[in-house]
C-alpha cells in the first residue's frame, strides 16, 4: 500500500506541473490495465506494470478533478459582474454567525439570470445579513450578485454571493441535508452548548478547538503564541481525539453487554458521526479511516497493520480529492503520523530508550523522541509555508502535549457527566479552567526564551 501511495502521489504531482491531454492518459491507463491482467502471474513484470498503472491513475485522478460538468456554476459567473442571479439550492455546511452575518456553503440546483433558466451544480459561499436562525440542509431561493473568488477558498467554493436583504432569501421549508451530517451537527451544537455554558469564554474556545476543531473563538494572541512555539497542533482535532471517542464508545457499549463484533460496528458509526461533527478535516478523516480499518480487522478477525492503514487512509482521501495532496493540512497530518510510524522506532533503537530505568524517565525520554521525530519531519513544511523556524518546539511539546491531553480528556468527561449527572460536571469544569490557564502561561514562557523562534 505504501508503494501504491508513492506512485499515485508521483502521478498526481506530475499532472500538477505538466499539461497533458486527458484522453491520452486515459488510453495509457486502459492499456496498462489490460497488460497487468495478462502478466499477472509474472512477479517482477507485474510489479513494474502495477507501479506504472498507479502512477498513471494518479495523473488521471488529478486531470479528472479539473473537468467540471456543463451545469457547474463556475461556467456562468465571472470575477467582476453586476448580473443579478436567482439561485435555488440548499445550505451545504453548518452556518456560522459572526457580526450579524451568516456565512455558509450553498449547493446550487437551479440558476436564473437575464430571463434564462438553467440547471446548476457546485457550491458557492454565501454571506447573508439579518437572517433568522439557519440550519444545515435548509432549502432556499437566494437573489443577488455572484462573482468568482479573488482569493483561494479551496476546491469546493466556485463563487461568492452576498445577500444584503432578508427579502432576497426565501426559505422553501424543505431539508435536503444528509441524515448522518444533520445528526452530527445537532450533536456538535449540543456539545458546544454544554462547553460554553460551563466554562469561561477563553477556556471554552480552547476546549472547543481541541474537542470539535472549532478555532473561530480562540483569541488571535493565543493562536499566534502557539504557532510560534510550535504547539498549535494541539488545537487541531486529530487521531488522539478519535481514539478518545472510540475508547468511550467501547467502554459504554461493553457495560451494556454488547458483543465484540457488534461493538466494533457501532463504534465505527460513532467515529463517522464524530468525523462529520468536527468538519471532516484531513487529520480527522485520516484518523477515522485508520480506526475504521483497525476495527474492521477485528470484525473479520484480521490483524491490522498501522503502515498499511496509514497508506489506505491517504489513498482514500486522494481518490476523493487528489488536490488535497498539495494542501497544508494533508501534508502536516500525514507527515506527523509517518514520522511517528517510521522515524520514531529508529530513534528509539538508536538512543536505546527501552533500557532506561525507572519507568518515569523512560516515558519522558520516549515523549522527547516522539516530539523530536515529528519536529524533524515537519520543520521543513513549517519553514516553507509559514516562514519561521521554532527550535523551542521539541522542549515545549514535552510539557504542552501532556497538558493538552488532560484538557481533552476532561473535556470529553465534562460533556458525558453533564448529560448524566449535571452537578458532577463542576469538578471537570474547574479542572479545565486551571489546565487551560496553565497551558497558556507555559506556552507564553517558552515563546519568551532566547531564540525560541526565528522568522525566515
Amino acid at each position: 500500500m505504501i508503494w501504491i501511495l508513492f506512485y499515485l502521489g508521483c502521478g498526481i504531482t506530475f499532472a500538477h506541473f505538466f499539461r497533458i491531454q486527458f484522453w491520452l492518459i486515459y488510453f495509457c491507463a486502459f492499456i496498462l490495465l489490460i497488460t497487468c491482467a495478462v502478466f499477472v502471474k509474472k512477479d517482477l513484470v507485474s510489479k513494474i506494470l502495477f507501479s506504472c498503472l498507479s502512477f498513471v491513475l494518479g495523473t488521471l485522478l488529478l486531470l479528472n478533478s479539473y473537468i467540471l460538468p456543463k451545469s457547474h456554476i463556475s461556467h456562468f459567473i465571472f470575477y467582476k459582474s453586476d448580473t443579478v442571479f436567482t439561485v435555488k439550492g440548499f445550505i451545504n455546511s453548518q452556518p456560522q454567525l459572526k457580526e450579524g452575518k451568516f456565512t455558509f456553503l450553498f449547493r446550487t440546483q437551479e440558476l436564473e439570470f437575464n430571463s434564462a433558466h438553467y440547471k446548476s451544480s457546485g457550491d458557492i459561499l454565501v454571506y447573508l445579513k439579518e437572517a433568522k436562525s439557519l440550519v444545515y440542509g435548509e432549502a432556499f431561493i437566494l437573489r443577488g450578485a455572484i462573482h468568482k473568488p479573488f482569493k483561494l477558498y479551496g476546491d469546493r467554493v466556485s463563487g461568492i454571493m452576498r445577500v444584503n436583504s432578508p427579502g432576497c432569501a426565501v426559505s422553501l421549508g424543505k431539508n435536503y441535508g444528509h441524515p448522518i451530517i444533520r445528526l452530527s451537527l445537532f450533536l456538535k451544537d449540543k456539545i458546544e452548548a454544554i462547553i460554553y455554558q460551563r466554562l469561561s469564554k477563553l477556556a471554552a474556545g480552547v476546549l472547543d478547538a481541541m474537542v470539535l476543531g472549532e478555532k473561530s473563538n480562540i483569541p488571535s494572541v493565543v493562536y499566534d503564541s502557539m504557532s510560534k512555539a510550535g504547539t498549535v497542533h494541539i488545537l487541531v482535532v486529530s487521531g488522539f481525539n478519535v481514539g478518545v471517542v472510540a475508547s468511550i464508545a467501547v467502554l459504554l457499549l461493553k457495560v451494556l453487554g454488547i458483543s465484540r463484533r457488534v461493538r466494533c460496528f457501532l463504534v465505527i458509526i460513532c467515529l463517522i458521526i464524530y468525523c462529520f461533527a468536527t468538519g471532516a478535516s484531513s487529520p480527522v478523516v485520516r484518523a477515522t479511516i485508520m480506526a475504521v480499518f483497525f476495527l474492521a480487522g477485528i470484525i473479520i478477525k484480521r490483524e491490522a497493520d498501522i503502515r498499511n492503514s496509514l497508506a489506505l487512509a491517504a489513498l482514500f482521501i486522494l481518490f476523493l480529492s487528489p488536490r488535497d495532496l498539495f494542501s497544508i493540512s494533508f501534508q502536516l497530518s500525514f507527515s506527523c503520523v509517518a514520522a511517528i510510524v517510521f522515524l520514531y522506532p529508529k530513534l528509539q533503537a538508536f538512543f536505546r530508550s527501552e533500557s532506561i530505568r525507572p519507568k518515569i524517565l523512560k516515558s519522558i525520554a520516549q515523549g522527547c523522541l516522539v516530539s523530536l521525530s515529528t519536529w524533524l519531519v515537519t520543520l521543513w513544511l513549517v519553514a516553507y509555508y509559514f516562514r519561521f523556524f521554532s527550535p523551542v518546539t521539541v522542549l515545549a511539546n514535552i510539557f504542552i502535549v501532556p497538558l493538552a491531553t488532560l484538557i481533552t480528556l476532561c473535556g470529553f468527561s465534562l460533556v458525558v457527566v453533564a448529560l448524566v449527572f449535571p452537578a458532577g460536571a463542576n469538578f471537570f469544569a474547574s479542572s479545565i479552567e486551571l489546565f487551560v490557564a496553565l497551558l497558556i502561561n507555559l506556552n507564553n514562557f517558552f515563546t519568551r526564551l532566547p531564540f525560541a523562534y526565528l522568522y525566515l
